[in-house]
């Protein structure tokens, strides 16, 4: 069982010998590929140095070109301090990442978006990261911090780094950094580990960049709140080779051809059926506005174009590569709502999601993850509204109302909104 995240480096954590013994680590292949570019995508301005800082480095030295994107610059990492203020501070760290990476990185993008803020501009990081990506050859490497790090950062870079490279058929690794503190050994388990072994140049090499970042690494007064945030015990994790999560890549879905065909093949846009469907889904919605609403399968997104006006964000997720084309031109002209590659069987996507729509999707998904859904929203304390036709299907793996009667009987759930007709039915559950 793993324990709560922490991210005080002091802490003694899951000791490194502990994870090097691991079947996780022992057992890891190494890395086969030699890309032609990598792009390393980063929460702050060291994230990449301490995952993935050796792997940089080696790709440069092999001619391969490296760029390197990072979201914030890194203002909060001494809440308090005395001695910096948010701005200097931020100065001093895009400072130290410059020189940690003289020599290796070719260009650098900084985002400037808040630290520790990231889960509200998500969409903006899309927007950053896509124009990027699709540039990239066709054999690049993407580097991102896990998107189940522990830390709210870098799971919504390590989410949407994966995201636009899925799409874009980009191969994806992420680098766990705060995990290896606050993890133990079963959270890799059934995940796709990788080695990059570090000769002793290599070694070096990122021994320095790290040391460069010396805001970091030493205190930057007396005071308690100017700590040093990567302690000698946290940096022992970074000293060896390193470890690499692979991001699993999209995988074709029986809807691709249908869309490719026809585009919008159930007319979800102009069909009464659709039509009458989405007003009935907007009426039973409990709140007035939410903050961030994921509709999972979200098809042509239709439905996430009028819950736009509803919330403040909307993403639409899903799986088929064709749908997505279709959705970005449903919400071209909603400013708070987008579009990303997400299969269901991720789960929800990071981020402080108040509602999570799942229309006609549940009768596709195994049934474990669909109650894996069910269970994640409740456990975010998020709304859940489902919405089936009861219509029947070869193609079912089961009938809407056996569908609806599971979601019910998730525990810690109670529904409050209901709607029964001869087309469709819809339920609104709650947390209890």
């Amino acid at each position: 069982m793993t324990s709560a995240p922490r991210f005080r480096g002091e802490d003694e954590g899951t000791p490194q010998d502990v994870w090097l013994s691991s079947r996780a680590l022992r057992d890891a292949p190494t890395l086969a590929a030699a890309p032609s570019a990598v792009l390393a995508v980063a929460a702050h301005p060291d994230d990449d140095v301490l995952g993935a800082y050796g792997l940089l480095h080696e790709a440069a030295r092999a001619g391969a070109d490296v760029t390197v994107v990072v979201a914030t610059d890194g203002e909060g990492s001494h809440p308090g301090s005395p001695t910096l203020a948010p701005e200097a501070l931020a100065a001093t760290r895009v400072a130290e990442h410059e020189a940690s990476l003289a020599g290796v990185a070719g260009r650098i993008v900084r985002l400037g978006l808040p630290d520790g803020g990231l889960a509200a501009r998500r969409r903006e990081l899309v927007a950053a990261l896509e124009p990027i990506v699709a540039a990239l050859p066709a054999d690049a490497l993407v580097v991102a911090p896990w998107a189940r790090d522990g830390h709210p950062d870098h799971e919504v870079v390590g989410d949407v780094a994966a995201a636009v490279a899925r799409e874009r058929g980009t191969a994806c690794a992420w680098t766990p950094v705060w995990a290896w503190l606050w993890g133990e050994p079963p959270l890799l388990d059934g995940l796709d580990v990788r080695r990059v072994p570090l000769d002793g140049e290599a070694r070096a090499a990122k021994a320095a960049a790290i040391a460069a970042h010396r805001s970091q690494v030493a205190p930057l007064s007396a005071h308690p709140a100017d700590r040093a945030v990567l302690t000698p015990r946290m940096l022992e994790r970074f000293a060896g080779d390193e470890w690499l999560v692979l991001a699993p890549a999209a995988a074709p879905t029986r809807f691709d051809e249908r869309y490719e065909r026809a585009g919008d093949p159930w007319a979800t846009r102009s069909a009464w059926y659709e039509r009458r469907k989405r007003a009935v889904v907007l009426a039973s919605l409990p709140q007035e506005r939410y903050r961030f609403a994921v509709e999972v399968g979200c098809g042509t997104a239709t439905l996430a174009a009028e819950l736009a006006s509803r919330c403040d964000a909307v993403l639409g997720v899903d799986a088929s590569v064709p749908a997505l084309a279709e959705a970005r031109s449903t919400l071209d002209q909603a400013p708070n709502a987008w579009i990303e590659h997400r299969d269901a069987a991720l789960g929800l996507p990071a981020g402080d999601i108040d509602l999570v729509v799942l229309s006609e999707i549940g009768y596709y998904l195994p049934e474990r993850a669909f109650a894996a859904l069910l269970h994640e929203a409740r456990d975010r304390g998020a709304h859940v509204v489902l919405c089936h036709w009861l219509g029947d299907g070869d193609d079912l793996r089961a009938p809407a109302k056996d569908v609806h009667a599971q979601a019910a009987a998730t525990p810690g759930m109670r529904r409050v909104a209901e709607h029964r007709d001869a087309a469709f039915i819809v339920d609104v559950l709650v947390p209890a």
